[in-house]
């Protein structure tokens, strides 16, 4: 299924900053930190507006809880990234709704980077909006699920809170099955099978973590923003630091790996994620666009 243009825009937007790679040491440094501040969504099973296309439509796999990030988790990840000097994107989604955090405004104060907010909407308005942009959010990616009414209400709020339309972004998804939500339709690593879903091809590379680290509420690094289960963890950013999480053994093996293909990954082997629509200038800085040559294999195969 081709991309649609809602999607292509964003992809175009984000390569902006997410397709520049910054060194640290000679280690290329994730551009895109995908973090997931809440279990909570008002979007979820139960809620007669819930989103089929989301695995939270299954309590059994992804509940509601009332869980959020820490200050003191959220401190430590922006301290780290300053130490840095970070010049990707930060961005709040992950797999709840951000704007259900009891603090979201003091945890964006504490981010220097850039950082964007992806959300339903529901609880946007002209108040929360100017908050939040004087808190730190440089971004607001909207997605419109109960139709096009929506726009006019939304594009009112961001101008009643002098936000200028370059600052933010309205995203149709009240579209029906048949033309696949107005999104780029995912199985979510084989958790989600509603729409018209592209197969699995388990000979596709995928390059999330050549460029990306996926954080969760309570501080564990996960594999991508597909792995809805968790069904792989690197560490935990309370115990670890970021840099020494993002270059372990075990992480660059699973990132040599998916840079050739899925074959007897889990929960890689049955996702249909296409995964290279970003990260071919972090690729190419790992060195993993290269042959591989029998000695690296080995060694590889040691780790």
């Amino acid at each position: 299924m081709p991309l649609n243009e809602a999607t292509k825009k964003n992809l175009q937007r984000k390569s902006a900053y997410v397709d520049v790679v910054q060194l640290k040491d000679g280690v290329p440094l994730p551009s895109w930190i995908d973090i997931s501040l809440t279990e909570l969504c008002n979007r979820s099973a139960g809620h007669a507006n819930a989103c089929p296309f989301c695995p939270r439509i299954d309590p059994k796999w992804v509940p509601n809880q009332n869980l959020h990030m820490s200050m003191q988790t959220a401190s430590k990840i922006a301290t780290e990234l300053d130490e840095w000097g970070f010049l990707g994107s930060v961005v709040f989604c992950g797999f709840g709704e951000p704007l259900l955090h009891p603090k979201l405004a003091d945890v964006v104060s504490l981010f220097t980077c850039r950082v964007e907010v992806v959300t339903n909407g529901d609880f946007l308005g002209p108040e929360k909006i100017a908050k939040l942009r004087n808190s730190g959010v440089d971004y607001f990616v909207v997605s419109m699920y109960d139709g096009p009414q929506q726009i006019a209400k939304l594009q009112k709020a961001f101008t009643d809170a002098e936000c200028p339309p370059e600052y933010y972004l309205l995203r149709d998804r009240w579209h029906s099955e048949a033309d696949a939500f107005g999104l780029k339709l995912t199985n979510r690593a084989g958790t989600v099978t509603v729409g018209d879903q592209e197969p699995v091809d388990t000979s596709h590379p995928c390059w999330y973590t050549t460029y990306m680290m996926q954080l969760d509420w309570n501080g564990d690094v996960l594999l991508c923003p597909q792995d809805w289960h968790r069904r792989v963890k690197f560490g935990n950013v309370n115990t670890e630091s970021l840099l020494d999480i993002w270059t372990s053994k075990r992480l660059h093996k699973r990132r040599t790996s998916l840079s050739r293909d899925r074959t007897g990954l889990e929960p890689c082997k049955d996702c249909n994620c296409d995964g290279c629509l970003h990260g071919h200038n972090h690729l190419e800085a790992w060195g993993l666009n290269k042959p591989v040559r029998r000695e690296d294999a080995v060694e590889e195969a040691q780790l």
